[in-house]
């Protein structure tokens, strides 16, 4: 009987809104109201389930979003370990409203589907009604939609947080979300929520500018001194030609306002001069490089308000000969083949990058090869640690992968025993056919990722870490998701980007790997084939793929006479 009256409520407020009655509401809620009912022709009686995208769908979201994924990652991590002891769940969507990121508590991870709070959901407000993200990608604002502040009444309970994540060339690229299943009824309950959302897309925004535009001259901005170094409120890059090459969303809305111009007509700032901006020489720049007093770091902007500058010089590019296209490491990955090639670019492009990795193949095709070869491609170096999560005893995986403290169990170390995952600490953790780790596992190998700490085996304190994760499999991992032999949410934490690999029998480069396998097998003296051998090599169809190539040339070695390989050397299986 209540809900049916709050239901009642709810929709006639909203109609009252339509009509132009006074409410209390925030007037973004009551403009968001309004374009649901008049722009996008949402019934307010109408109970709407939260959307997931398909799979297939949310990939090419997620892979148009490589970048935004990147750069946001860190910063989502950040906030997530200060907010997720108060039930927050933070979702990362793209420009359409789809949520291509996500941390939340496995412990409620079915109220958070059914609620929308998940990886997949669309927010968009055309599909969603009034919401957080819907909102925030409308306006361009943060902003808080609290409980019955959304237009469906099946959000309701939500409180959702969210403020919009901007390229540094000023194009709205994503929204960070942060919101709660329940929260308290007030509003003013998620005021410093908000401040917090909004000072980690400025970091997030800052990283990208930063990292983006490394060739030319950062100036970080604050209106006051005192927290000029540790959180700046904007950001701007100038080229060496005193252009504007790139700015965070904070600076385009200084500038706007410095021009009299409104912020939301996206003029845009970029290769503008920046003597347009600041009443400031751009030739002196220089000078504020280690300014350590207030009256050392001032520079006056062209409407006489007074900014203060951290100003970091532009880095001198690598040359050609330092900087090859390729790691060496991925080079050696394949002999020419063009499947191969496509891999190793796309490697390359990520190989440095804080996404993880998923290598797909048939078994024995050299996923643990090409694993190694991206470890070794990677500028951080540190340990390579690699896991068999299908050869592990399930009795013991748990010990093997989080180690235990010194006299945890019976027959246990006294010394205690530190876990493979803090033995890749600094480096990269193989898990070799992930989709044989048991399901009571994968929830603790996600708390891992997502919180970076690992906890031993009867220990009180977690350890931190960090590791790059590339998993394997032969198995598709998809398919274990739907039918619920494989975490969901540890499948989207994982597959970052996906590299296939092919069977052996479909590349162009045999006799490439015919070759290395055989360097593998007999690395003192080359071992040689006659022609029919090399034939016969060649027109199999290995099935077992490089491990069985190898298998095959070491029984080769053992029978031939000297290092040339004969037909009659071979086994049947190839002869017959």
């Amino acid at each position: 009987m209540k809900q049916t009256v709050a239901f009642e409520q709810h929709v006639q407020e909203i109609i009252d809104a339509a009509d132009g009655k006074t409410t209390a509401r925030d007037p973004e809620v009551i403009r968001s109201w309004l374009r649901c009912i008049n722009d996008y022709d949402l019934d307010p009686e109408h109970k709407g389930e939260a959307r997931i995208l398909p799979e297939a769908k949310l990939r090419e979201h997620q892979q148009e979003s490589e970048d935004l994924l990147s750069i946001a990652r860190f910063g989502m991590e950040d906030l997530y370990r200060r907010v997720n002891s108060m039930g927050y769940v933070l979702l990362l969507t793209d420009a359409k409203g789809v949520t291509v990121d996500f941390i939340g508590d496995e412990k409620v991870d079915r109220e958070l589907k059914r609620a929308g709070l998940y990886i997949g959901s669309e927010w968009s407000e055309a599909n969603a009604g009034t919401c957080g993200v819907g909102a925030c990608l409308t306006t361009g604002e943060a902003l808080t939609i609290h409980q019955t502040d959304h237009f469906d009444m099946a959000h309701t309970p939500l409180s959702c947080t969210a403020a919009p994540i901007y390229h540094s060339e000023g194009s709205l690229i994503g929204v960070l979300d942060v919101s709660l299943l329940m929260s308290p009824s007030e509003k003013y309950s998620q005021a410093l929520t908000l401040e917090v959302v909004k000072s980690c897309v400025r970091r997030i925004e800052l990283a990208n500018l930063m990292n983006s535009r490394k060739s030319d001259w950062i100036l970080r901005l604050n209106t006051t001194s005192e927290f000029l170094g540790v959180d700046p409120n904007c950001a701007v890059s100038v080229a060496s030609d005193g252009t504007i090459s790139g700015l965070t969303h904070g600076a385009h809305r200084l500038f706007s306002k410095t021009l009299g111009q409104d912020w939301k007509n996206r003029q845009g700032f970029i290769g503008k001069p920046f003597e347009d901006v600041f009443d400031f020489d751009f030739n002196d720049i220089p000078r504020l490089l280690g300014a350590e007093t207030p009256g050392e770091q001032a520079l006056e902007m062209s409407d006489g308000q007074i900014m203060f500058a951290d100003v970091r010089a532009p880095r001198k590019p690598e040359s050609v000969a330092s900087k090859p296209v390729m790691p060496d490491a991925l080079k050696r990955i394949h002999g020419g083949d063009s499947k191969m090639l496509v891999l190793a670019g796309k490697a390359a492009r990520i190989v440095d990058k804080h996404i993880s990795i998923i290598l797909e193949g048939e078994t024995g095709v050299g996923k643990e090869f090409v694993a190694k070869a991206l470890h070794e491609a990677r500028k951080k170096k540190g340990p390579f640690v690699a896991i068999n999560c299908a050869a592990l005893p399930e009795a013991l995986i748990e010990s093997e992968l989080f180690g235990y403290a010194p006299n945890s169990f019976t027959g246990a170390n006294a010394k205690g025993k530190k876990g493979l995952i803090e033995q890749a600490n600094g480096g990269t953790l193989f898990l070799d056919e992930i989709g044989d780790m048991p399901l009571a596992l994968q929830a603790r190998l996600l708390r891992v990722l997502a919180e970076k700490e690992v906890m031993a085996v009867g220990a009180t304190k977690p350890i931190p870490v960090d590791v790059r994760v590339v998993s394997a499999s032969h198995r598709n991992l998809k398919a274990l998701v739907d039918a619920g032999q494989f975490r969901q949410d540890l499948f989207y934490r994982l597959n970052g980007v996906v590299l296939q690999i092919p069977a052996l029998r479909e590349r162009e480069d045999k006799p490439w790997v015919i070759e290395q396998a055989a360097s593998i097998v007999n690395p003192d003296t080359r071992l040689r084939f006659s022609k029919d051998a090399h034939d016969a090599l060649l027109g199999y169809d290995w099935p077992g793929n490089v491990r069985e190539l190898i298998t095959v040339l070491e029984v080769c070695l053992a029978l031939c006479d000297g290092n040339t390989v004969e037909l009659t050397d071979l086994p049947e299986q190839l002869t017959g």
